[in-house]
């Protein structure tokens, strides 16, 4: 890259400058993960423990198991109890109500909330020592991996950002939401200074990422993105929410467009005049802009735009591949048309981080034995934990759950996550996500795993020729014999269809997906699947009324399991009425 691309007006590129900081700094942490921690991963998990065990043993639970006298994974695994969250819920009250010295002796002001998609909200604490974990393991290993295998040009422009999230305060003053809403207290300048580094690095403002009530963090996000032309990639939690807001660029481009031609922000959208004013401050008329972009949406959106409209875009990242292939897939096909590289997150989730991504592409991800100490159940082994193993036993090719002591004071947690071990990165396993094991559909014993739905459902699409955009399945015990409901989503409306050949195509493909299943097909302990089609954009309204409920839309994950009554009424009320 010549040095006259590295300059802008006035100076230096302050965004191609901070990523090079901190893509150098990423690359160093990447080199010393590949070449010192993947050699001896069991004697970092073995570090840790100790080290945990150490610091935890003058706490209420350390007290009650005895840490104080456990020098061994062996005895760890003897004397501690594997947990679920409900085990845990009494000592994260207190905790959430000031108390100290309960699960962890480290210290925190923060519970990280789960998305509560399924069930209940669960809060877990974030320590400075689980904070370093992330910051290490998932923010610079990604920027190493970036700076390791793409073009330097992706550090001239920003990043197209979809994070939204907020906290509310205890009335211990600690507070509980997602860990982005606290970055303003941890930097010096506050709010302000915030918003610059967030702009510096990514497109969107402090007002849709940390929001109020209210806002349509939606609007927000593309807006700003459409304005910046040389946008480089985009930086997301999960596929499914790139999807959620391509389309809604789709949808409202000419609104964008005309508001970004303008300097205004439409009467149409929705926002507490506070936060009117705020944006209005940063933005300003952009004709030439609206121009480019009337030009790329000129044939409309049938075909791929994302590179009409930002020519430079070149990288996606957040949590992809296996799981969310369908996302992936409709990514490639319908926005960019493909050429661009995908680093696919790791095994994260608010509990902690497990892998970090293989590398470009690749829907292996490593895992990462400093970040916490886990063990592995089978899944064949139900709730034998007596199986558990520890990570230098893990066999290439068998799915295993993950049980996880992670720096927040989950010890020995049941996290409910399966994952199939695909290979070793030198010595260390190589996984992928495959199913939430408490998300199987288990009618008459079949275990159906949503892995076994969704390639029952993306074979059947392929087969048939339905342009797929999501699905859900209704495990539905309202008939005689229990029956399996199929709705699959489309890219756009079918009002005609042949659904006596496609419910004896999904049919065929679950037989193939779950060999169990035929025996209780055949034995008429389970009726034949029904399919129906869901009205287009079904999963985005789904999104959008969680999200009013108070949902972040950051941590919303797809409904592969219809799983309680409000989902089944949602669902079931948009599906679409066929011709006879």
């Amino acid at each position: 890259m010549s040095e006259e691309r590295k300059i802008q007006r006035g100076g230096v590129n302050p965004t191609y400058q901070t990523y090079e900081q901190n893509s150098a700094a990423g690359l160093a942490v990447l080199e010393q993960f590949l070449g010192d921690e993947t050699h001896r991963p069991m004697e970092i998990q073995t570090e840790l423990l100790m080290r945990l065990l150490h610091d935890n043993k003058d706490t209420e639970y350390g007290k009650k198991y005895d840490f104080a006298h456990i020098h061994s994974v062996e005895e760890y695994q003897k004397k501690v109890p594997v947990v679920v969250y409900d085990d845990l819920a009494p000592y994260i009250e207190r905790m959430m109500d000031g108390q100290r010295d309960l699960l962890t002796a480290y210290g925190y002001d923060h519970f990280n909330e789960t998305s509560g998609t399924v069930g209940a909200k669960k809060a877990v604490p974030m320590t400075a020592e689980q904070s370093q974990v992330f910051a290490k393991y998932n923010n610079l290993i990604m920027y190493g991996i970036i700076r390791k295998n793409l073009d330097p040009d992706w550090m001239m422009g920003r990043a197209f950002c979809t994070t939204s999230g907020n906290a509310r305060t205890l009335p211990s003053g600690l507070t509980v939401g997602m860990a982005s809403s606290k970055m303003a207290d941890y930097i010096k300048g506050g709010k302000d200074a915030y918003d610059s580094m967030l702009r510096t690095l990514y497109t969107s403002p402090l007002e849709a990422v940390n929001p109020e009530p209210g806002v349509n963090t939606k609007y927000i996000h593309t807006r700003f993105a459409l304005m910046d032309k040389e946008v480089r990639g985009i930086v997301t939690g999960f596929y499914s929410v790139i999807v959620v807001f391509l389309r809604y660029i789709e949808d409202n481009y000419e609104l964008l467009i005309r508001d970004i031609e303008t300097g205004t922000i439409s009467d149409e959208v929705e926002m507490p005049d506070s936060v009117r004013e705020s944006l209005l401050k940063k933005i300003e008329p952009m004709p030439e802009r609206a121009a480019e972009l009337r030009e790329a949406f000129r044939d409309g959106t049938d075909t791929p735009w994302v590179k009409k409209v930002w020519p430079h875009f070149t990288y996606m990242t957040g949590a992809g591949g296996d799981g969310f292939e369908v996302y992936d897939r409709l990514i490639k096909k319908h926005f960019t048309g493909g050429g661009v590289s995908n680093i696919y997150a790791g095994i994260t989730a608010s509990e902690g981080l497990w892998s970090v991504p293989a590398g470009i592409d690749d829907f292996d991800s490593i895992l990462a034995p400093g970040a916490a100490f886990v063990e592995f159940l089978p899944v064949e082994a139900g709730d034998d934990l007596s199986q558990c193993v520890t990570m230098d036993k893990l066999e290439a090719g068998r799915v295993y759950e993950l049980i996880i002591t992670n720096l927040s004071g989950f010890w020995r947690y049941r996290m409910r996550d399966a994952v199939k071990v695909t290979g070793f990165c030198n010595k260390t396993p190589k996984v992928q996500f495959m199913y939430r094991v408490d998300r199987t559909i288990n009618l008459v014993a079949e275990k159906t795993t949503e892995k076994a739905l969704q390639v029952t459902v993306e074979k059947t699409c392929q087969e048939m020729g339905i342009d797929l955009a999501d699905f859900s399945v209704y495990p539905n015990t309202d008939v005689t014999p229990n029956r399996y409901d199929f709705l699959i989503e489309p890219m756009h409306e079918i009002t005609k269809f042949d659904m006596e050949a496609l419910k004896e195509r999904i049919y065929k493909n679950l037989c193939e997906a779950n060999q169990y299943i035929t025996d209780y097909f055949d034995n008429h302990k389970l009726a034949k699947p029904e399919v129906l089609f869901l009205q287009p954009e079904t999963s985005l309204l789904y999104r959008d009324m969680m999200v009013y409920m108070g949902a972040s839309m950051s941590q919303l994950k797809p409904v592969r399991v219809i799983m309680n009554e409000r989902q089944r009424k949602f669902f079931f009320g948009l599906l679409q009425e066929m011709d006879e």
